[in-house]
This record gives structure tokens, sequence and C-alpha cells, in this order.
């Protein structure tokens, strides 16, 4: 397997620099955004928007949400794409195993989107906390716990990763590339409020909502992994 994943590890050179930076622009975008709003805003509704772990909340929110779909995306075009049709004869005839081809591809994946995620969402934490301290956009009284934030953006990470491996899984099963990037619209759309909530109130519950997303992705994945074991292409 070993084999297998150095080789996948090989595929993903230049799109870990585009997930970096799409993780970055997102997230600086949207910290930028939220606290101009709270800066211009001073009616009793954008209260919020002046306070900076509910502008780091909510930008994070938004940043899972492009992570996920880009990440959904990349999976469909390196993966899904792989086990459609007669594309996967091919990937059956190399040796050493089906199974483990398709875990180390997946393995290779994670590894790569969360690593590059991290990098993009770190730089752009930087970039807007070494700003504010030069010239202060949010009108907070109140500082931002570092803890929190490390937190957070860890949650985030590892939930934006396992999502699109659950849209990703749901794909291959479908054998659909669009039933992929569909799904994982799908699900950002039932998690997105909660999360954002979570993130501002209750940090422990988003890491909840992670776990939950790495156990089901776990659970679809080692199925799909057993279902191409077996599966006849003949």
């Amino acid at each position: 397997m070993s084999h297998f994943l150095q080789c996948e590890l090989t595929r993903y050179q230049r799109t870990a620099i585009y997930v970096a930076v799409t993780a970055t622009v997102s997230l600086l975008a949207a910290l930028y955004f939220f606290a101009i709003i709270g800066r211009f805003d001073h009616s009793p509704g954008s209260a919020m928007f002046r306070q900076y772990n509910a502008v780091f909340s909510l930008a994070l929110t938004v940043a899972l949400c492009v992570i996920a779909i880009h990440g959904s995306v990349i999976y469909a075009r390196f993966i899904v794409a792989d086990y459609i049709g007669n594309h996967r004869i091919q990937l059956y005839s190399y040796p050493g195993g089906r199974r483990q081809l398709f875990l180390a591809k997946n393995a290779a994946y994670t590894l790569t989107i969360a690593s590059a995620s991290a990098a993009g969402l770190l730089l752009a934490v930087t970039i807007f906390f070494l700003s504010e301290t030069i010239a202060p956009i949010v009108d907070s009284t109140e500082g931002i716990s570092w803890a929190n934030v490390l937190a957070s953006g860890v949650s985030v990470v590892i939930l934006a990763v396992s999502v699109a491996l659950i849209a990703g899984a749901i794909g291959i099963w479908r054998q659909s590339v669009i039933t992929a990037i569909v799904s994982v619209i799908v699900v950002i759309a039932v998690l997105g409020n909660g999360v954002a909530s979570s993130l501002n109130s209750a940090v422990w519950l988003t890491w909840l909502i992670t776990a939950a997303g790495i156990a089901v992705a776990l659970i679809l994945l080692v199925g799909q992994a057993g279902k191409i074991r077996t599966d006849e292409v003949l």
C-alpha cells in the first residue's frame, strides 16, 4: 500500500497549491467581509460582527463550505472518475490488490487536502490578525481565544475533508461524478447553520459533528472498499 500511496501523492502536487490558495482566499475574504459589516453597520442586529469570535466563526463556516465543495470536485476528478464504467477495469488489473489501491487513493487525498487546507487557513488567520494589529477593522472590546481559533480551525479542516469523502463515496456508489458534487452541496446545506452556531458558542458541539462525520466517512469508505474488492467487471 505504501507504494500505491507514494504514487498517488505525486498526483496531487499542483492540486495541493490550488487547495491552499482556495482556503486562504475564502477565509480572508469572509473575515474582511464580516469585519467590514460590523465596522460600518452600527445597528443592534450587527453587534455580533463587532466581536472577533463571531466574525471568525462565520468566516470559518464559509471556508468550510468552499473547501468541502472544492474538495468534492477534486475527489470526483481523481477518484470517482476512476471507478466509473470501463475506467475501473484498468485499475483492477494492477497488482497489489483493489482494496489496497482504493484505500491508498483515499489516504493520499485526505493527507493532501487536509494539510493544504490547514496551511491555507493558517496563512489567512495570520494575515488577518497581523493587519488587525496595524489597522483594526473589528471594533471589539474583547480579544479572541487563540485556543478556540486552533480548535475551530482543526475541526473545520477535518469536517470539510470528511464531508468530501462522504460525498465521494456516494458518487462511486451511484457511479456518477455529478452525484458526488450534488451530495456535498446537500450535506453542507444541512450542516451549515449548525456548524456556524456551534463554532461561535460551543466548539465541543463542532467536534461532535466532526466525529460523526469521520465515523460516517470511514463506514462508507470501508464498505465501498469491500465492494470494490469483489466487483465483477466482465
